[in-house]
This record gives structure tokens, C-alpha cells and sequence, in this order.
């Protein structure tokens, strides 16, 4: 639109209008601090967008693992050190479960704990002590703890013998998260030699196993390895069996007992290398006790200072004495009398909400 006759028009940059400004009023942008100039985003991400970002997919993955009871791995190996490479690339059943236990390590001191290592998982290892189990050479447990389930610094060695009967291996963690009724874990890993006196394998174990329910009343106990000839069913009537797939041939010599109930679902894997025993993946299927517990409704008042008033105000307009006369001596029909009119006021005046238990 043209300008009237005698209009002039006035262009003003912006440097020019704040040195038209009053000192004080306006901050130049010499004086902002360099940190404040870029633009801070508030709040945080979910879904595909913290997926995307970086370490966002590591964070969730880390919240997404909490079971209730740790998924296990076990079986015999017949020498881990050179299955390693096998293990470390296998797929996604070895690196998502909680424990791997194996027995028939072949391990000894010459071996060192890096040879044995998998990324994001922590070794504890029990190597056949020669002089105590009589034999030359083979036997070894070793318990593979993933990071992602148990902090490295919460596994501590409960027990640990050799004898000819029977090699054990107690192990006691305290992973980032468990069902309210399960204060922590202990993993028992054994080897019992076909060789071995069942009787007196049975005994050791037993009087481990006990000292260890002395001391951890509570604790969700794990017993896995392979037991050949010898069962535990009498002997700890309390443990349940949960592997019902054959582990060699069509035997059944790795088992895994635990003290609850209905708790594992157990399948087969492939053996490791050339091992003559198949893997078991125990697939966790607990539910914790606060779920299975039916849902229950009450009812809450919500005290106030409003409440308190309303409540005192009705009271303080009652006539006691017209309640009182009518009952006479009777100190029972009295007091229900004045109960039941105390709970008509205090529900007309304090409001109240169901909640869900």
C-alpha cells in the first residue's frame, strides 16, 4: 500500500534499536554466557524415539530384564575352555538367560579365568581338587552370572567340597530384582561321578543343602548338575524336579531341583561342541505371591483440617442429653446409641474413597 504524501520511512536494525535502549534495561548478546545460548530439551523420550538415541536402547533393555526367578542354562560340557568361541557366538538363549551352569569343566589352575570369561557374564568356577576326589584329572563346576541380572559385587561363595562322591559348588546372589517373598538366591551346582557311593553322595549333599536352609530360612535354592544314578526325591521331599527332557540319549542324568513350586518350564538345547549331553534351558514361569493374591476393595476416609472442623462443629451442636435420657441406666443400649450417631456424623462430614488392595 503507497504511503501518504509526506511520509518518510524509517528502517532500524536491531543493533541500532538496543543501543537506543537505556543501559539496564536490555541485556546485549555480548553479555549471555555462551552456555545459555543453546536450547535445552526438557523431560525425556519413550518408544522408537529413545530406541534411536544413544544408550537408549542399552537402558531399556536393562529395565525390560527382571524376572522373578533366574532363567537357567545347564549341563555337562566335558571341557568348557575350548567351547568358548561356540558359547560367546551362539544365539540369543545363552546371552538372555540369568545363570549358566555347567559341569565337567575339565578346568585347573594352569587355566586362567580370562580363557573361560563371556562378555556380560561373571565366573565363578570350582576346579576338581585332585588329592580330595581321588582322580587325576577332569570333573569342575562353573556358574556363568549374567551382569544384567546380579551385580558382580552381590555374588559371594557359600560352600564349596570335593570328594569322591561328590563335587559341589554353593553360590549366593542378591540380584537387582525379586519377587518381595524371595530375598535372595542361592545356586548349587554338584557333579556326582558314576563311580560315586549313592548313599553317601546323598548325605553330603543333604547336610549342605540343610545348613544352608538354617542360615537362609527364605531363600530360593537352585540344585542343578548332573546326578547320574542318584536322585534326591526322598531325600529332599520339599524340592521339586523340573528338567522332563532327556539330556543323554534317552536318559534323563541332568536335573535341577528347586525349593518352590511351579516355577520352571524345562526344554532342550543342542549340546556344546561335542559334549554327549544335551543343554536344558530352564524357562522361568513363577508368578510372585502378590499377583496370585485376589484383588480387595475398602474404604478410606480423607482427613482434613476441613473434616476436623466440620466434624467438631456437628458435635458441638448435638443435645447430648435428649440421646442420653431415653436409655436411662442402660449403659449398653447407651453406648450403641451414641456409637451409631458418632459414625452417622463422621460419615456425613469426612468423605471417603475405595481403594484397591
Amino acid at each position: 500500500m503507497p504511503l501518504p504524501p509526506g511520509h518518510a520511512v524509517f528502517v532500524y536494525s536491531g543493533e541500532h534499536l538496543i543501543e537506543l535502549m537505556p543501559a539496564g534495561i536490555v541485556a546485549r548478546p555480548a553479555d549471555i554466557p555462551p552456555e545459555l545460548w543453546r536450547k535445552t530439551h526438557r523431560g525425556c523420550r519413550e518408544g522408537k524415539q529413545c530406541r534411536g538415541m544413544r544408550g537408549g536402547s542399552r537402558l531399556m533393555e536393562r529395565r525390560r530384564f527382571k524376572p522373578c526367578v533366574p532363567s537357567v542354562v545347564m549341563g555337562n560340557v566335558r571341557s568348557v575352555s575350548d567351547k568358548m568361541d561356540e558359547l560367546t557366538q551362539s544365539h540369543t538363549v545363552y546371552r538372555e538367560c540369568s545363570l549358566i551352569c555347567f559341569t565337567k569343566t575339565w578346568l585347573h589352575r594352569d587355566i586362567s579365568d580370562q580363557n573361560v570369561s563371556v562378555d556380560g557374564f561373571h565366573t565363578v568356577r570350582a576346579d576338581r581338587d585332585c588329592t580330595e576326589s581321588g582322580k587325576r584329572k577332569g570333573g569342575g563346576l562353573a556358574v556363568l552370572v549374567n551382569s544384567r541380572w546380579c551385580n558382580p559385587g552381590y555374588i559371594t561363595i557359600k560352600e564349596q567340597l570335593c570328594c569322591p562322591d561328590v563335587e559341589l559348588l554353593a553360590v549366593g546372589l542378591r540380584p537387582y530384582h525379586l519377587p518381595r517373598e524371595i530375598p535372595h538366591v542361592i545356586i548349587v551346582v554338584l557333579h556326582i561321578p558314576p563311580s560315586a557311593n549313592p548313599t553317601s553322595a546323598c548325605s553330603t549333599i543333604h547336610t549342605s543343602t540343610s545348613k544352608l536352609q538354617t542360615i537362609h530360612p527364605s531363600a530360593l535354592i537352585i540344585m542343578s548338575g548332573d546326578f547320574n544314578h542318584v536322585t534326591m526325591d526322598r531325600v529332599l521331599p520339599i524340592f521339586k524336579q523340573y528338567v522332563s527332557c532327556p539330556t543323554r540319549e534317552e536318559r534323563t542324568l541332568d536335573l535341577m531341583y528347586a525349593n518352590i513350586k511351579d516355577a520352571y518350564i524345562s526344554s532342550s538345547l543342542p549340546p556344546l561342541g561335542r559334549s554327549d549331553h544335551n543343554l536344558v534351558h530352564l524357562k522361568p514361569c513363577y508368578v510372585p505371591l502378590v499377583k496370585r493374591k485376589p484383588t480387595t476393595t475398602r474404604t478410606v476416609r480423607r482427613w482434613s483440617e476441613e473434616a476436623h472442623e466440620a466434624l467438631q462443629g456437628c458435635f458441638e451442636l448435638t443435645d447430648w442429653p435428649a440421646l442420653c435420657e431415653p436409655h436411662g441406666e442402660d449403659i449398653d443400649r447407651l453406648t450403641e446409641c451414641i456409637t451409631d450417631y458418632i459414625n452417622f456424623c463422621v460419615d456425613c462430614n469426612v468423605p471417603a474413597r475405595t481403594v484397591m488392595k
